[in-house]
């Protein structure tokens, strides 16, 4: 037996996996709510790993101008070095006393590799020089100090009519290094003599820049005099590149991590939540399914309220079914004694048809007969309906064409007759859903009817046929009697009376012929009634008289 469900449950498992799209509502799950608690606990820290990871990334950017800072300093300190050999070499040439004394001295100094020393005395042919020859040297005057020009820095100076030079042959930067040296007119002049050009954009101060290619650059600036500023550049590209795939790497171990965090999750849930469940509720499918007992579930292995919770369920369904067999037997005893007491009714209905029969033999007055008589035909068609309506499971359903052609046997034989003998009874009738009190009346109606048709539209020794016709659907009920017997005839008042009462009784509208009537009702519908496990069968029909 299958067990009655609440309207809000479904009716199986597949009803639970159709009635909502998972994917769409992820908080509908207990493995969704899981990974959703996750991600909230994840929070803080995913935004500190980012916030770290931010700062790691300005940390590389600041790591890459400390380390272009370094080689500035180095490359400075190899510049100021080979200016200040320079300077130093044309103040002890301006030191001496005529320009013959600082040739002689020139010609005994050994100088270090890259510097060039010259004098020159005024107009007079008089000159030397000393050191490497250096072609493309620039030629300083008496108003320019220091002039640099395709990686060769110029010093002058004027002593007693001597024009003293030094040329020096500025150090590269190391690789991947460019290097400029800004005068005092902010003109940047590259430190080697294939160096590429100054920065475009470029501003005292700045840190960043672009080349000429538009690729970015980072700066780095120091003073060597009081006029000229050491700027030295490094390609940003590769720095950055670096910095990013770090911060990257960094953000891919982060979704990594919540990514193993998830699967995790989402596999300890199915084993430790959702499994258990889904057995759950495997077992109460097939509880409601069947009304079978309930199978403990396997509880190794379940959390302490999930265990809880199937202990409980397996208790109140051991109650459920215990109380369900309760009410079952009281069920069948009710229906067993309901049945006996609508047995008895109908028992002691037919004994006073039965005596109203005996009396009317005893009676010699033909009217007070007739009226015997016509109580004991209400009487016995009552008898008969209480029969047909609870022989059957449901009480609130008859079958109308047995009932009728019943009834009309028990009407002949009250005259003394047989249907199909003298008199044919055509009866057309569905079986139908009527409530008793409806039933009772159209029972009375009939039996009226057809017994009036019987004891005044058919003398002795006349036959015919009386036509019986019943046609219903969902809501309304037609009943139309009719007989080709002998016309006019007497209208009996307490009949008539009786009539319009039932039919009133049904609510329906009757209208009599000289030879039968027709008379149309709403139906009402029965209550329900639950078909009962035992009853026992149906007396057989006693004829009265």
């Amino acid at each position: 037996m299958k067990m009655p469900g609440p309207d809000h449950m479904p009716a199986d498992a597949a009803a639970i996996g159709r009635r909502r799209w998972p994917f769409l509502r992820p908080h509908s799950t207990i493995r969704g709510r899981l990974i959703g608690l996750l991600l909230l606990a994840a929070t803080p820290v995913v935004v500190i790993a980012l916030a770290g990871t931010a700062s790691d990334f300005g940390a590389a950017q600041r790591a890459v101008q400390d380390a272009l800072t370094v080689q500035r300093d180095l490359l400075l300190r190899r510049v100021v070095a080979r200016l200040d050999v320079a300077d130093t070499a044309l103040h002890l040439l301006g030191a001496m006393p005529d320009i013959d004394t600082a040739c002689q001295s020139l010609a005994a100094t050994a100088l270090p590799a890259g510097l060039t020393l010259r004098v020159v005395q005024g107009a007079a042919p008089g000159a030397c020089a000393a050191g490497e020859v250096l072609l493309d040297a620039p030629q300083a005057t008496g108003q320019q100090a220091l002039l640099i020009r395709n990686g060769v820095a110029t010093l002058a100076r004027e002593v007693e009519g001597r024009r003293l030079s030094a040329h020096v042959t500025l150090p590269p930067p190391p690789p991947g290094l460019s290097a400029w040296i800004v005068d005092a007119e902010g003109q940047p002049w590259p430190i080697t003599a294939d160096g590429p050009q100054a920065p475009a954009g470029w501003r005292v101060d700045a840190t960043t820049a672009t080349d000429a290619n538009g690729r970015p650059l980072v700066l780095a600036q120091a003073p060597i005099a009081e006029d000229l500023v050491l700027v030295v550049s490094q390609p940003a590209g590769a720095a950055r590149d670096e910095a990013i795939l770090a911060a990257l790497q960094r953000v891919g171990e982060i979704l990594g991590l919540l990514a193993l965090s998830i699967g995790a999750v989402m596999l300890g849930s199915g084993y430790a939540v959702t499994r258990p469940l889904t057995q759950l509720r495997r077992i109460v499918t097939q509880w409601r399914q069947d009304g079978a007992s309930v199978a403990p579930p396997d509880r190794a292995g379940m959390p302490d309220e999930i265990r809880d919770l199937a202990e409980s369920f397996v208790a109140g369904a051991e109650a459920l079914a215990a109380r369900e067999a309760d009410l079952r037997g009281a069920r069948e005893r009710a229906e067993i004694l309901a049945s006996e007491v609508h047995h008895r009714v109908k028992n002691n209905l037919q004994i006073v048809s039965s005596l109203l029969a005996l009396q009317a033999q005893r009676v010699t007055d033909p009217a007070a007969r007739a009226e015997f008589e016509a109580a004991r035909d209400r009487i016995g068609a009552i008898a008969t309906l209480h029969r047909h309506m609870y022989a059957h499971h449901d009480p609130e359903a008859i079958d109308l064409g047995a009932f009728i052609e019943e009834l009309g046997v028990q009407l002949f034989a009250a005259v003394g007759d047989r249907p199909g003998r003298r008199i044919i009874l055509d009866v057309s009738a569905p079986a139908l859903r009527i409530s008793s009190d409806q039933a009772v009346p159209l029972a009375l109606i009939i039996t009226e009817a057809v017994s009036a048709a019987l004891k005044q539209g058919f003398p002795p020794g006349q036959g015919g046929r009386i036509t019986i016709r019943v046609e219903a659907d969902a809501r309304r009920a037609n009943l139309a009697i009719a007989d080709d017997g002998v016309t006019p005839r007497s209208d009996d008042q307490l009949r008539a009376m009786l009539l319009r009462g039932l039919a009133r009784q049904l609510g329906g509208e009757l209208k009599r012929q000289d030879a039968g009537l027709t008379l149309d009702f709403p139906l009402r519908s029965p209550l329900p009634r639950p078909p009962p496990s035992v009853r026992p069968p149906p007396a057989p029909a006693s004829r009265p008289g």
